[in-house]
């Protein structure tokens, strides 16, 4: 506790204040004032971050539409210690208290049948932020599980690279959940891309390819035009610039980048940070703060996965086993500290198949690498995981050694698991959450490889129960299925009155219906409609266009196209 220099009582955690150190009240009913700006009628208000009250005691005052305002407080004794810090008024009564364990405080926000628009105040807000976080990963979860509306969801690709495959299952997935996808696919252009590249001299290749890609961004922005999206979902290395998002920006289209890279080694994103209104990480704590720090507003933690339709068990023939089959292989390319330590993990006691390209010059593997190091295809990949007895997977790193900052987890683990296939993974901080000690063997240092080969090629029954139970694990929690669920709850509880009524299935004919009973002169026009069809301005127009040659239109049916009409010149991109 600490005396502000107005003479209220104020606070201050690990050096920092916690409100203001000359006037907490005034301080607090500014962060108030813009706040209420996107509180709308009906929605729950819920509080992040509890401090001395005063920010709770200002939303209060000036809550609109004297909307429900509920405070979650992780720990109750830092409540006990503001309520006991300063005389509080009538308004605390008017306050619900969420406490509990977070998984108990979701269940407790998800009970409620209204939207939930939450507000943070950071300097309070970052003593509890990991139990905010895990907080919002329950109600996510829990919200991802009750969505009844369908999305438009628009997915850029990127023109080429290891993220181009996951496009593909994010796209899948989406349509699976029964979302509508365009899929922006600018592999296509990549041949154009390579072409570009021809170019002998440095600066004129990248100035080339650069405008090519900005290119892209304005086809980009013509193809969300003819048709615009609720979403406009970018995977890593998309071909989309700032000036482009800042354009969606001011068009009203929300935008969200799945950044499936490590933030470290590929580090574009602080030109992007600012662009996108949502970003999803492979990486935590200092990810997410680095992208933060270089302006960007909503960051999420959404590890990689895999698609069962592509990556599963599948029967081998005896050729395909001769073939693919080996006691120990590895797939991938050829990262200094892969070419450093695999050697050190060759023996005459185990046979070993080095899988993939960009091994040129490692002589010391010659003798393992298979197809003179060609690229292969995500089929051959599948039956390699198969036909092998023990897979590593060595997470890439630029050093000769283990990778220093081991906070991400690759692809491959998850493919592998999903293939019902056995593997050996160099340890990875987040790898507990996500798999258990039963199901992934994980090694510490380079040095416990070669032990650990051969006490797993004879126990061919724990190789099984392991690739069994992480498979079970996959299919339960780790597809690209789940991880859309998670990126829409995630947008949807951060946009309650769009992309949240939206999956709520508020937009639906019979709901709408039943919003609107007072206006009974809209019914003829829902009426056209399935119960459960998501119904728009641009659907009602649609219909009323197609019914109106030969009749006159009622002045419902002209006001639609007014406002339609209105929205399309307002929605002109280019």
């Amino acid at each position: 506790m600490a005396s502000s220099r107005e003479g209220a009582p104020s606070a201050t955690y690990q050096g920092q204040w916690v409100h203001s150190a000359y006037d907490p009240r005034q301080e607090a009913r500014t962060w108030a004032e813009q706040q209420v700006g996107e509180w709308k009628a009906g929605e729950l208000g819920v509080v992040l971050g509890v401090g001395l009250l005063y920010h709770i005691e200002a939303l209060a005052q000036v809550n609109p539409h004297n909307s429900r305002l509920a405070v979650v407080v992780p720990d109750p004794s830092v409540l006990k210690d503001a309520l006991e810090a300063r005389p509080l008024g009538p308004w605390l009564d008017s306050i619900q208290w969420i406490t509990g364990m977070p998984h108990e405080m979701a269940e407790q926000l998800a009970s409620h049948s209204t939207s939930l628009r939450f507000f943070t105040y950071g300097p309070a807000a970052r003593l509890h932020a990991e139990e905010h976080q895990r907080l919002e990963t329950s109600l996510r979860r829990i919200v991802a599980a009750q969505t009844g509306g369908r999305l438009h969801v628009a997915v850029v690709g990127p023109i080429y690279g290891g993220s181009l495959p996951i496009a593909r299952y994010v796209v899948r997935a989406l349509g699976e959940l029964g979302h509508r996808v365009t899929c922006i696919d600018h592999n296509v252009h990549h041949a154009s891309y390579q072409a570009f590249g021809s170019h002998r001299d440095e600066r004129s290749r990248l100035t080339v390819q650069s405008r090519f890609a900005d290119v892209l961004s304005l086809s980009t922005i013509a193809t969300i035009g003819e048709d615009p999206p609720d979403l406009v979902l970018a995977v890593a290395q998309a071909p989309l610039s700032l000036a482009v998002l800042q354009h969606l920006r001011k068009k009203k289209f929300l935008t969200a980048m799945w950044f499936v890279e490590n933030f470290r080694h590929l580090t574009y994103w602080q030109q992007l940070a600012a662009g996108y209104d949502y970003w999803f990480v492979i990486q935590q704590t200092e990810c997410i703060e680095a992208l933060k720090r270089a302006g960007a507003n909503q960051v999420h933690y959404l590890p990689m996965a895999a698609d069962p339709v592509v990556h599963h068990s599948v029967m081998l023939t005896a050729d395909e086993q001769q073939e693919y089959g080996a006691d120990v292989s590895f797939v991938g390319a050829g990262y200094a500290n892969r070419r450093s330590l695999f050697p050190r993990w060759l023996s005459r006691d185990w046979t070993f198949k080095l899988w993939g390209n960009e091994w040129d010059g490692a002589a010391d593997l010659s003798g393992v690498l298979q197809r003179n190091g060609a690229r292969i295809d995500t089929d051959t990949c599948v039956k390699v995981f198969n036909a092998t007895a023990i897979n590593l997977n060595l997470h890439s790193f630029s050093s000769l050694e283990l990778d220093a900052h081991p906070d991400f987890v690759n692809p491959r683990t998850f493919e592998l698991a999903a293939c019902g296939a056995f593997q050996l993974v160099d340890e990875r901080t987040l790898l507990p959450g996500l798999f258990s000690s039963d199901e992934m063997v994980c090694f510490r240092s380079p040095d416990d490889v070669p032990s650990l080969i051969p006490t797993w090629l004879k126990d061919s029954g724990g190789r099984r129960a392991h690739a069994d139970a992480a498979r079970r694990r996959v299919l339960q929690e780790h597809t690209y299925r789940h991880r859309m669920q998670d990126l829409l709850a995630a947008v949807g509880l951060h946009q309650p009155d769009r992309i949240g009524s939206i999956l709520r299935g508020e937009r639906s004919a019979a709901e709408l219906k039943r919003r609107t009973e007072p206006a009974t002169e809209l019914s003829p026009l829902l009426n056209r409609f399935p119960s459960d069809r998501r119904v728009e301005l641009k659907d009602l127009a649609a219909d009323i266009r197609a019914r109106a040659p030969g009749r006159e239109l009622s002045r419902e049916e002209l006001l639609v196209l007014m406002l339609d009409s209105y929205r399309a010149e307002t929605r002109d991109l280019l």
